[in-house]
Parts: C-alpha cells; structure tokens; sequence
C-alpha cells in the first residue's frame, strides 16, 4: 500500500459559503464555492495528497434539511469545480439534542470526535493508501475542526490562512464563534 498525506477540510466556511449571503446554505441553489479553493487543493492533490471533506450537518438532525437535501447541496458544490479535486466526502448528520431519528443521538463521527478521520483513513485502505497522519493537515473555520485535528494529533490550519484569505481579528473569530453557538442553540436547542 502506498504511503500518502491527507488534506481533510471542513466544508461550510472552508470551502463553500451560502450565495445569500446567509450563515447556513439554504438549498443547492445557495452554495457558492470560493474562488481560491479549486487552485489550492489540485496544488495539494499534485504533491500527492487524498484530499477529503468532513462536514458536520447536524441541521439533518433537527429536521432542517434531509440527508438527500445535504447531497443535493454537496452535488452542487461538486458541480462549481472544473474538475473535482475530492476523493471522498465523510458527513455527519447527527447531534445529540436533534429530534429526527435516527440521527438525534451522540455520534463519534461528529466533530471535535475523529470518527470521520477514521471512516477517512478506512476508505483510503480500500483505495490502496495509507495515510501518514503524521503529515497531514486539517483546515477549518471553526473551534470543533482546530480540536478534531488536535484529538487526532495532526497539524491544523484555519481556513483563512490556509487560502490567504483576509485575516479576521480575532474579536471577529469570538463574534463568529458566539453567534454560532447561539445559531446552534437556536436552531438545535441547548447542547
């Protein structure tokens, strides 16, 4: 089996953004892939990295969405690439407070957990790869991607910096963090 690096990134905030300009994708007509993304990971693909998504989507959970309206939307994201750079996609749908079965319970896929780096690292083994962790990066735009990657014992790098992106100060990082935690607790009830 071949040796290979893997670059994980989160998606929502990383790699796609809602076109409303909303803090949540609506619907496959509102994803928008941003511009410095494609460039980046074919860069990364070339020096022989797997190059995989791992997405939180617990809105499944509270019956916001639907399992089939979360591919709809990563369909949508697939079709903005010239060529699509991913090797796999892993998800989860569940969170704990949801209300729609089967998906209201604790998941070890769910981020901070490494469940979708395992399931991540079990697709690879039936690619033929193994993936040197050691060596691999996850990206992010979110405090539960930094600890995944700190869980896991690989290096982590926010989004921003990662696609030489505007630097938000970081009283915006808290602002951000606070309005997604009170956007989960609205939306997904107390955690």
């Amino acid at each position: 089996m071949e040796l290979k690096p893997a670059l994980c990134l989160d998606l929502d905030g990383t790699i796609q953004h809602s076109n409303s300009g909303a803090k949540f994708i609506t619907g496959p007509a509102d994803v928008a892939l941003y511009p410095d993304v494609e460039a980046k990971l074919w860069e990364y693909r070339k020096e022989g990295y797997l190059i995989a998504g791992i997405t939180n989507q617990g809105g499944v959970a509270y019956g916001f969405k639907t399992a089939q309206g979360f591919q709809d939307e990563l369909d949508a994201l697939m079709t903005q690439f010239d060529s699509n750079p991913f090797h796999c996609v892993c998800r989860c749908y569940s969170h704990e407070n949801g209300t729609v079965e089967p998906y209201n319970h604790r998941s070890l896929l769910r981020k901070p957990g490494i469940g979708m780096l395992a399931v991540i690292e079990a697709e690879a083994v039936i690619r033929g790869y193994t993936i040197d962790w050691d060596n691999s990066i996850l990206v992010g735009d979110m405090e539960d991607d930094r600890q995944c990657a700190e869980n896991a014992g690989i290096a982590f790098q926010w989004a921003w910096n990662f696609f030489n992106r505007l630097n938000p100060s970081i009283e915006e990082i808290e602002a951000d963090w606070d309005i997604w935690e009170q956007s989960d607790r609205d939306l997904y009830g107390d955690k």
